[in-house]
């Protein structure tokens, strides 16, 4: 999905419907390296309602969801100039002073506004000394307190009330013994806010309020729900745009554990406030290491507070303590501890595995899961996962025996309990490769940042004294006096972070015991040192540490860490207590209808009681359903408890509490997760790392579920069907071979599914079966509702094939439908009623995971794409910027690396991250650097041209130059090894989440495209320069070597590049005119040639063979290629020379299949086909000159004797034929020979004579004198071997003819030879050049000086020289041939390619003078040469159809690079006959 700019700016897409534009500018602050900052609002709207404009009426109704971001001046700039243009704040802030309402200034005027703030100010002193007197009466309190609040109710006074302190004053009357009076404080702050619509005077109370320990034990619960609900009104869920529908969250929280949370919350934002303020722009700067002092104090306060908030709302929600860190290390101790036969206990529920099940452990392996143990209440053996087990003795034959060493071991090792674990990360980082720069973990001489702040956490829970002696530890092994200052930067090693340990294993209790036991720094420096120290052990292990068993349920674990409130909660116990027994007794309500009355009466009685004793009981029973319960009861009974309508009216009057404070846990756990996303970006723009305790307990809890999926019986709660009811128990039963079937009429039969809350599906398929022909349906339509009755909305259409077995019906559904209908509209065959073999549904865990992720993407995907739209305009602006990205993004990729091993629990929300950061930050800015500017190159590429050239120079190259190589080698490595990739973005793409953005154009793909136009760039400029050289093959080997080097210092060893490196070669070919391309080729062809008669000589050596695939290689993107045509044509010219005069080879063979993409026609591949054939067919002519001889033999009437007598010795050559095929074999007409026996004596003729016969016998024999026989054609090719003395001498044919002259004459002319062979004077003179420098006479001088030696006289061809003729006749080929093509395609418009070669070989066959065979490879070229030309083109989705780009079309530019196209051809061979070469060649195109 491409981001796009409106007016100057940038719009990022985040979904397929969605938008993020930048609104307005909040603050601004100094970032941590001293430069300005921004913080800006990003409105999020659909693209429906852009279009519209913004103005419908469901924008006006509904608050915009937006996104607050801190931006750089560069990203702004870059972003949203506009907003810099429209003037900066003055201050941290944008104040925003709501003006004086109408009303207000309609009625009052100047002095009397004065008067009234004059009163204000004189109530407001009178209520303080009233407060202050402990024997003030209450009414008068009451009098000044209800004229105050007549004053309050006028919104001109409410800056007067500020001004005054009266804000302070309510704080302490909100805490006052009088109820009437905490009641009246209530009422006036609740005036105040009416007129402050940014909720300061509310927050300034309630910020004011946090900051007193222990406050909550002061107040009564109409106070605290006073303050909960002016909480309530300055924040909510919904301001957060997060929705929890479907997710489990508490029942309930008590009052008074809900308003310390509100405290937690408002002190982090209050600190958070202050730490984001920094300082103004333009404010005199003090020293650099006070204030970098004091900013580390303001982030560790904030690290501590937001600490407490994340325990506090762990506790609260019932989450596990426990950190990932600690977790690993109890799965590492289980995996090294277990062995086959150990008693094991179940730590959680796990799908047929209860909590606190016991069995004994089998064995494990490398699956999912990994553990199999025998479960004594299943009776059988079951998968689980290691975290999910505690070893709790060895087997029972063994426990005795066992029992002494065990004790012994607990007795020496002194390992603490562990909380229980969740999930351990997998093995892999957040992406598919490791950045550059990773180094090995070592293991830490000092604690980080964060693990010192950890531990200074838990020191800050104790006591004064208690904190006291750790400060004299620290102070001892410092040597010196170290303040709290000081102590806050602290570089602590191992050795004191284990003392302090030791220390705080001691003092801590109950909740911040637990908490610290679960903690990182303890599993790592305790945990870990006592593993090394000790050699393992048997640790007492328990899901919750002491004080909470692991054997009961999970809210009773929930409530016992709730009782204890955290920090200063230590009265919430009863509260706690109270809330537990209220959901006892409303348990028990729900079964009062099958009671008795007496039964009733005390159940009543009783709830009563604890209702009256404690309004956050009768809060609990709101939650619960106590009044619905009680009404039930009551109407089955005559007799009406007396205490039932007052019960009644209690829960009813308390209604409105339960609805807060389930309102406020939204609101607190929605404000949390914002909080810990900014602190994520905070920190991923600084790249420090998170020093806050307990965020990965938070983060972990918040991504639980992400890699786990609902089973298909938990996602679904019942299924109905439409008929024969009794039968929808078969659509569940996974049983293929049953079925439901339906009974009514076509169109009326549906499965309705019943959803679990919360689940959303990620897959629904029906199971059908084609045996079942007219009843196997045909057409399925999905809807879905929020009820039986609102069935209405269509999710999909479904069309099923009479093949299929399995169907999805729907696929990564993006909300919640709790009703799912499947309709049955028509069946296979016009049948009426349907067979359904069974149903399947998927869904994700209901966990925050979902919500999680949507945030964490969508603002990592926001801040990452103004990152990547910055540094993308500065590269623009100076591509010299280029060379530091490679820092930046190093950098980036580092700091999300850690991030996801510190903190993500599994490979699934790493990967979540880890694709989105690519999406968002490397993808935009390689298609920025890959995309060509006005000149029409792109920076990356210039910088990849800048490289080869120095690569170029000599390698004495400058520290400057070699830097500069270094620099771009880490980029490009970066760039293609870390792109994650992966069928996720697929998924998400699919779902259109709009927290995962679409997926476009790889980044892989961009760079090498970019490659790909440096390299055919750099081979243009070389065949422009040295197309003329006689060296020009070998300078294309060394500049395809040095190109191929450079593509892996680059890139590595990725394929994509490779594939890159030969379409640059190839697109560079493809650019050169006819003429140019066949003196290339022929100089390709030639140097081949010498190659490889190199190799042939060194036969004997490895040296030469290890070079055989080196020079090979750069010839191999001629494959598909018009110039493989060319090049084909002149290689088998120089093949034919070789394999005549050397005989075949292994090595030609081992050539051609090596480059065997290259030859289009498969000349080659015939050429040594046809050799062997004809090597065999001369071995049978052998065997038939033997079995002539013997006939002739025995016709003979002689004896033995005279057969055997003493003959003649004369000298009898060896002739041999090869009968070569002219299809494949390169023959001049020019070459061929009328009759052999005018040119050589009867000895040399007469074989050939015999052979003809051979051959024509053959024919006979085989039935194929009826059919077009096969003529014997002599040709001058071939060669010989003459003997002259003791010399011998390599020839041609025709060179023997000429020497074989000179055994009758000692003189030969040349006119002679012309007149007497009628052969061109070119090509006799050709064959003169080796034997003779001026005169035609033997020169026996020579003759006798090469005695005894082997002199090869072979003339050298250079066919580009000698057939000027067929090369003419080649592009008048060609040129006729492309008329052809264009001529059909104009008449035809469009045509399929098959259908348009047929037609040009057929108009070929009918036209006469045309002096050409015209052959389907031939037109395929042609083809291939309109396309890359641009006058033809291919239908978009169908590319085998071609059509003719007409003139008053828009005309592509001669400079224009149209696309590489390229066609493979396989050729459909039939078995060597007569008539073969009429019979038409098939072609089919793969591409």
């Amino acid at each position: 999905m491409v981001n796009e700019k409106h007016n100057d700016t940038l719009l990022v897409q985040l979904g397929p419907k969605l938008q993020a534009c930048p609104k307005e500018l909040l603050r601004q602050r100094r970032g941590h390296a001293g430069r300005p900052e921004y913080l800006v609002r990003w409105s999020i709207v659909s693209s429906e309602e852009r279009a519209a404009g913004g103005s419908s009426a469901s924008c006006a109704e509904t608050k915009a969801e937006s996104i607050s971001m801190w931006m750089s001046a560069e990203e702004v700039c870059a972003s949203c100039p506009a907003l810099l243009g429209q003037g900066r704040p003055e201050g941290p802030r944008l104040e925003e002073e709501k003006a004086p309402g109408p009303s207000d200034k309609a009625w009052l005027d100047e002095a009397s506004l004065l008067e009234m703030k004059a009163d204000v100010r004189s109530l407001v002193q009178r209520a303080g000394r009233q407060v202050a007197e402990a024997g003030t009466p209450e009414g008068s309190i009451l009098s000044t307190v209800h004229v105050l609040g007549a004053y309050a109710g006028i919104g001109s006074l409410a800056g007067a009330f500020r001004e005054t302190g009266a804000l302070e004053l309510l704080t302490a009357m909100l805490c006052h013994r009088e109820k009437r009076i905490r009641r009246g404080a209530g009422q006036m702050l609740r005036a105040l806010g009416a007129h402050d619509a940014g909720g300061e005077s509310r927050a300034c109370v309630l910020l004011s309020l946090s900051q007193q320990d222990g406050i909550e034990q002061h107040m009564d619960f109409d106070s605290r729900c006073t303050l909960l609900e002016l909480f309530a009104e300055i924040t909510s869920s919904a301001e957060h745009c997060m929705s929890f529908e479907g997710i489990h969250l508490p029942q309930v929280i008590p009052g008074k554990q809900l308003f310390v949370l509100v405290k937690r919350y408002l002190c982090v934002t209050s600190l958070l406030d202050k730490l984001s303020s920094g300082l103004e722009q333009g404010e005199a700067v003090p020293s650099p290491v006070p204030e970098e002092r004091s900013r580390v104090k303001q982030e560790f306060e904030f690290s501590m507070a937001m600490a407490n908030l994340i325990s506090e709302l762990v506790h609260a929600m019932g989450w596990s303590r426990t950190s990932t860190a600690a977790q690993n290390s109890y799965v590492e101790y289980v995996q090294a501890t277990l062995a086959s036969g150990m008693r094991v206990r179940m730590l959680e529920d796990y799908e047929q595995v209860s909590a606190g099940d016991e069995g004994e452990f089998r064995r494990s392996n490398d699956g999912m899961p990994p553990v199999q143990v025998y479960w004594q209440a299943l009776g059988c053996t079951y998968w689980v996962h290691w975290h999910m087990v505690e070893i709790i003795g060895p087997s029972e034959q063994k426990e005795l025996e066992g029992q002494e060493k065990v004790n012994m071991l607990t007795r020496n090792h002194r390992l603490r309990a562990v909380p229980q674990p969740f999930l351990c990360k997998p093995l892999g980082g957040l992406y598919s490769l490791p950045y550059l720069g990773q180094q090995l973990p070592k293991a830490a001489e000092t604690l980080s940042r964060a693990e010192w702040w950890e531990l200074l956490f838990f020191v800050r829970k104790l006591e004064a004294q208690e904190q006291e002696e750790i400060s004299c530890l620290v102070q001892q092994h410092q040597g010196e006096q170290v303040d709290e200052e000081g102590l806050v930067q602290l570089s602590v090693p191992a050795e004191l972070a284990q003392n302090v340990l030791q220390v705080l294993e001691k003092r801590c209790r109950g909740s911040s015991l637990r908490d610290l036991r679960g903690s990182r720094v303890y599993a790592r420096h305790f945990l870990g040192r006592g593993a090394e120290q000790d050699g393992g052990g048997s640790p007492a292990v328990s899901s919750e540490g002491d004080g909470c068993g692991s054997s009961g349920p999970e809210g009773e674990r929930s409530r016992s860490c709730g009782c204890r409130g955290g920090g200063g909660g230590g009265g919430g116990g009863a509260a706690a207590a109270a809330a537990g027994g209220a959901r006892g007794g409303a348990g028990s309500a729900r079964l009062l209808t099958a009671v008795s009355q007496q039964v009733l009466q005390e159940v009543v009685g009783f709830l009563h009681r604890l209702g009256s004793a404690s309004k956050d009981c009768v809060v609990v029973m709101c939650h619960v359903g106590t009044h619905e319960a009680v009404s039930k009861a009551l109407e089955k009974h005559s007799t009406v408890p007396s205490l039932a309508p007052a019960l009644l009216d209690l829960v009813m009057e308390c209604e409105k509490y339960a609805s807060l404070y389930k309102k406020l846990t939204s609101s607190i756990l929605a404000g949390c997760i914002q909080l810990v996303l900014g602190q994520i970006e905070e920190h991923r723009r600084s790249h420090q790392p998170i020093s806050i305790p307990f965020f990965d307990v938070f983060l972990r809890n918040l991504c639980q579920g992400s890699s786990m999926e609902v089973k298909e019986d938990k996602c679904w709660e019942k299924v109905q069907v439409s008929s024969n009811s009794h039968q929808a128990s078969r659509l569940v039963d996974r049983n293929p071979r049953t079925y439901w079937e339906s009974n009514g009429s076509t169109g009326s039969h549906f499965i309705t599914v019943h959803m679990q809350c919360g689940v959303v599906i990620r897959e629904l398929s029906m199971l059908v079966a084609s045996e079942d022909s007219s009843y196997m349906p045909s057409r399925v339509v999905v809807l879905g509702g929020d009820s039986p009755a609102t069935i209405r909305t269509e999710l999909n259409a479904v069309t099923i094939l009479p093949s299929d077995s399995r169907v999805i019906l729907l696929e990564n559904m993006t909300r919640f439908w709790p009703v799912i209908q499947i309709r049955v509209k028509r069946c296979q065959q016009g049948g009426i009623d349907t067979r359904v073999r069974g149903i399947e549904v998927l869904g994700p865990k209901p966990t925050f995971w979902p919500i999680f992720k949507e945030q964490l993407c969508r603002r990592t995907f926001l801040s990452c794409t103004a990152r990547a739209h910055a540094w993308s305009q500065e590269i623009c602006r100076d591509r010299g910027r280029l060379l530091q990205l490679f820092g930046r993004l190093n950098r980036a990729l580092q700091h999300e690396q850690s991030f996801a091993n510190r903190f993500l629990p599994d490979d699934e929300a790493a990967q979540a991250l880890g694709r989105t950061f690519w999406e968002a930050l490397v993808n935009p800015l390689v298609q920025s650097i890959t995309s060509p500017d006005a000149d029409g190159v792109s920076p990356l590429a210039w910088l990849l041209s800048e490289y080869l050239e120095s690569v170029e120079l000599p390698r004495r190259a400058t520290g400057r130059r070699a830097a500069f190589g270094s620099c771009v080698r880490r980029l490009t490595q970066l760039l293609v090894h870390v792109d994650p990739g992966g069928p996720e973005a697929e998924e998400s793409r699919a779902a259109g989440e709009p927290g995962l953005p679409c997926r476009g154009a790889g980044g892989l793909w961009g760079i090498s495209q970019c490659w790909r136009g440096v390299v055919q760039q750099q081979v243009q400029r070389f065949l422009e320069a040295a197309g003329q050289a006689p060296d020009l093959a070998e300078r294309y080997c060394r500049l395809y070597q040095r190109l191929r080097g450079a593509t892996e210092e680059l890139f590595g060893q990725q394929a994509a590049f490779v594939l890159a490196l030969g379409q640059g070669f190839a697109g560079a070919l493809l650019q050169l005119s006819f003429l140019t391309a066949l003196h290339v080729s022929e100089q390709f062809a030639r140097y081949l040639d010498v190659q490889i008669q190199e190799l042939r000589r060194a036969a004997g050596s490895t040296g030469p063979l290890e070079r055989l695939q080196q020079f090979l290689e750069p010839f191999a993107v001629f494959s598909g290629l018009e110039f493989a045509h060319t090049f084909e044509h002149f290689y088998r010219h120089y093949l034919g020379d070789r394999l005549l005069t050397q005989g075949p080879s292994w090595l030609e063979g081992g050539i051609v299949e090596q480059i065997g993409l290259c030859f289009p026609s498969r000349f080659p591949q015939d050429m040594l086909s046809n050799l062997a054939q004809s090597e065999e067919l001369q071995r049978q002519f052998c065997l038939f000159q033997l079995q002539e001889q013997d006939k002739q033999l025995l016709e003979l009437d002689a004896g033995l004797d005279e057969v055997l007598g003493p003959a003649a010795v004369a000298d009898v050559p060896e002739v041999k034929v090869l009968a070569l095929s002219p299809r494949c074999w390169p023959v001049s007409p020019l070459c061929y020979m009328s009759n052999p026996g005018r040119f050589f004596p009867a000895a040399l003729s007469s074989p050939l004579d015999e052979f003809a016969d051979f051959c024509r016998q053959s024919q006979s024999q085989l039935g194929w004198e009826c059919t077009k026989p096969r003529r014997l054609q002599w040709t001058w090719l071939g060669h010989a071997e003459l003997q002259f003395g003791d010399c011998v001498l390599h020839v041609s044919t025709l060179q023997m003819y000429i020497l074989l002259c000179f055994n009758s004459a000692q003189e030969v002319a040349v006119e002679a030879l012309l007149q007497a062979t009628g052969l061109p004077a070119d090509l006799v003179h050709h064959a003169l050049t080796p034997l003779t420098r001026g005169v035609l006479r033997l020169n026996q001088a020579a003759l006798a000086q090469s005695s005894g030696r082997q002199l090869r006289l072979l003339p050298q061809q250079r066919y580009l020289r000698t057939e000027r003729a067929e090369v003419s006749a080649l592009e008048r080929k060609r040129n006729v041939l492309c008329c052809l093509i264009t001529r059909i395609l104009k008449v035809e418009k469009q045509l399929h390619i098959d259908n348009l070669v047929f037609r040009v070989r057929g108009c070929c066959l009918r036209v006469q003078f045309l002096s050409f065979c015209c052959h389907s490879v031939d037109v395929l070229s042609c083809i291939l040469h309109l396309l890359n030309q641009g006058y033809l083109q291919r239908q978009e989705g169908r590319p085998h159809v071609l059509e003719y780009i007409s003139a008053e079309s828009t005309a592509l530019p001669t400079s224009q690079v149209q696309p590489q196209v390229a066609f493979q051809t396989v050729e459909i061979k039939t078995a060597a006959s007569l008539a073969s070469a009429e019979r038409r060649q098939t072609f089919s195109t793969f591409r």
